[in-house]
């Protein structure tokens, strides 16, 4: 019998109680139960300072999961994963850590992070000069009402495999408003580029090389001051004497994955 066969029998003939038995976890009240499980027997009190679940709340999940045999009640007010429960779960994790809905999750979570890089702030203005060389870019652009979120999303699938959405030194990635927002209409465009080696050819991937130049660059730590940010950072070019270049203005994102305390934004103003 071939496995798809064995499958489809094992699903044909005990299709009920293994509906039972996912049920039992269908619920992330009941995920978190039996993961403080994991660890071994726990009280009710023990398992509700976990879970934060009311009383009558936790005797329901609790009760669930006993009579569908994941967990079992050894003892009065006492309770500890079955040996096939803790199996089920141990599967049910291995085969999800190899899963599309996995690596789909973590793109999110890592979108999530990118785009949190808006979200801190900071006051008082210092600014340098730096020199940006000419680049080779892989561009990823989204026009919607939140373009910086999907965006972020496309870079951050993109990346998937390819090791370097944590390398920022060899791998730096900017992102601009493509097309600015407007007066009246909600949608606007925002694009992300990431730098790739100069020779980086993919199909279905839109490459572009950049020039280098002078910038003037300050930090910004909320979206809520960005704009004001930018007012300042090109009041500061003008007050010490720089003269704008005809050149994209930049937002440079790193520490990526780092916790949101941690995620800093800085603007690029091309100066000549």
């Amino acid at each position: 019998m071939s496995g798809d066969d064995l499958l489809k029998k094992v699903l044909t003939d005990h299709g009920n109680h293994i509906s039972k038995l996912l049920n039992a976890v269908a619920n992330e009240h009941r995920v978190l139960i039996t993961s403080v499980l994991v660890d071994g027997t726990s009280d009710f009190s023990k398992l509700q300072d976990s879970t934060g679940l009311s009383k009558t709340a936790l005797s329901h999940h609790l009760r669930i999961l006993t009579e569908s045999g994941m967990i079992t009640n050894p003892s009065r007010g006492r309770y500890e994963l079955s040996g096939d429960g803790r199996a089920l779960l141990a599967s049910i994790g291995d085969t999800y850590m190899g899963t599309v809905w996995r690596e789909e999750e973590e793109s999110k979570r890592r979108a999530e992070l990118f785009s949190n890089a808006y979200k801190r702030r900071k006051t008082g203005l210092e600014v340098k000069i730096v020199e940006l060389e000419p680049m080779r870019v892989a561009s990823f652009r989204a026009i919607s009402e939140s373009p910086e979120h999907e965006a972020a999303i496309m870079l951050a699938s993109w990346v998937q495999g390819k090791r370097i959405m944590d390398d920022l030194e060899t791998h730096p990635r900017f992102g601009f408003n493509n097309p600015s927002p407007t007066k009246g209409n909600k949608e606007y465009g925002y694009e992300f580029w990431i730098k790739v080696g100069d020779d980086f050819e993919e199909e279905g991937t839109v490459i572009k090389d950049i020039p280098g130049g002078r910038y003037a660059v300050t930090l910004s730590e909320s979206l809520s001051i960005i704009g004001e940010r930018w007012k300042q950072l090109v009041q500061w070019v003008n007050e010490n004497g720089y003269e704008l270049r005809d050149a994209q203005w930049l937002e440079k994102t790193h520490i990526i994955g780092a916790s949101e305390e941690e995620l800093v934004l800085d603007l690029y103003l091309a100066i000549k």
